[in-house]
C-alpha cells in the first residue's frame, strides 16, 4: 500500500515539502486477512447491481506470485486502474498483457465476467519506484485495453463539462477491494476531496492494500461517475487519488496500435477540483 507520511495539517500545501514517499504498492496477495478496525467505517457491498458489476479486481500473474488491485470497467473495451498494478514488484517493469486479468463484479467465489488484456497502457513519462516523488504520482494511471468488448454496462468516467458542478462540500464514494476483504468490494461511502497538490487530490477516504486502482466515484444528474482513481495512502484517514484531469490525453489516444503503449502526458494544466 503506498503510504505517504505527512504533517497532521489541514492545509495540503504542505505537501510540496515532501520530498519523498514511502510507498508500499497498494497491491494485494490473496490471503484473506482478519477485518480491521476501519470496517466499522466501511459499507460491504454484496450486489451485482449497477455500478457495482462494473468494478473489479485486477488480477496479476508473476513468478510464484499471484496479486490483485481494483479496476472499473470504464467503457466496453477498457479498464481504469492505477499503473503500479499492472508492474511487477521486483523489476518495476510492465507485466506482459497476458499476466493481467481484470474479473468484474466479483462476489465472494462468482464474478459477473472474466475479462482478458490485449495491451496495458501508461501515460508517457510514467516510471515506477518504490520511493516515488509527489509529482509523479500524477501519472500512476493505467488502461486496459481488453481483446473483446464486455456486456457489461460500464461505469464512465467523470468528463470536464461534468465536473463544473463539484463543489467543496460535494461527497465522493471510494470502492476498492481491500486485502481483508477481498473477495467483496467495500465503500467508504461519504468522504471529500481536501485540496490538491502536484496535480493530485489529496482525500479524507481511508483505503487499504487491494484497493489500489480503486474509483473515487461521485453521483451526478447523469448518474455515477469515475473522478478518480486511488493511488496512494497517507495514514489511516488521508490519501492520495490521480483525478479525471489526468487522464484525458490517455483516454483520448487509447489504442492498441503502434508500437509504444503509453499515451502522450496530460496537457498542462492546473488540477481541477471542487470549487465552492
Amino acid at each position: 500500500m503506498s503510504r505517504i507520511v505527512i504533517r497532521s495539517q489541514p492545509v495540503i500545501s504542505a505537501l510540496h515539502k515532501l520530498v519523498r514517499l514511502a510507498v508500499i504498492c497498494l497491491v494485494a496477495a490473496f490471503a484473506i486477512q482478519n477485518s480491521s478496525a476501519e470496517d466499522a467505517e466501511l459499507t460491504v457491498i454484496d450486489s451485482t447491481d449497477y455500478p457495482w458489476h462494473s468494478i473489479g479486481r485486477v488480477n496479476r500473474a508473476g513468478y510464484r506470485s499471484v496479486s490483485s488491485c481494483t479496476g472499473t470497467l470504464i467503457a466496453p473495451n477498457k479498464v481504469l486502474t492505477a499503473a503500479h498494478c499492472i508492474v511487477s514488484s521486483k523489476t518495476q517493469e510492465k507485466l506482459p498483457a497476458d499476466e493481467v486479468l481484470f474479473i468484474a463484479g466479483v462476489r465472494r467465489d462468482k464474478y459477473a465476467a472474466r475479462l482478458e488484456a490485449e495491451c496495458l497502457l501508461t501515460i508517457d513519462g510514467y516510471v515506477a519506484r518504490s520511493r516515488p516523488k509527489v509529482d509523479e504520482i500524477r501519472k500512476d494511471l493505467a488502461l486496459i485495453i481488453l481483446k473483446e468488448p464486455s456486456t457489461l454496462f460500464p461505469l464512465p468516467p467523470l468528463t470536464p463539462q461534468e465536473s463544473r458542478r463539484l463543489r467543496k462540500t460535494t461527497r465522493f464514494l471510494s470502492v476498492g477491494y481491500r486485502r481483508s476483504r477481498p473477495y467483496l468490494p467495500t465503500v467508504v461511502p461519504s468522504c471529500s476531496v481536501l485540496g490538491s497538490q502536484e496535480d493530485v487530490w489529496v482525500t479524507d477516504c481511508n483505503t487499504e492494500s487491494g484497493a489500489s486502482g480503486g474509483p473515487l466515484m461521485v453521483n451526478t444528474i447523469f448518474g455515477p461517475r469515475v473522478a478518480a482513481v486511488m493511488a496512494a495512502k497517507i495514514n489511516d484517514e488521508r490519501s492520495i487519488v490521480v483525478p479525471f484531469t489526468q487522464w484525458q490525453d490517455l483516454l483520448q489516444n487509447a489504442s492498441c496500435d503502434g508500437a509504444e503503449e503509453t499515451a502522450p502526458p496530460a496537457a498542462a494544466q492546473e488540477t481541477q477540483e471542487p470549487t465552492n
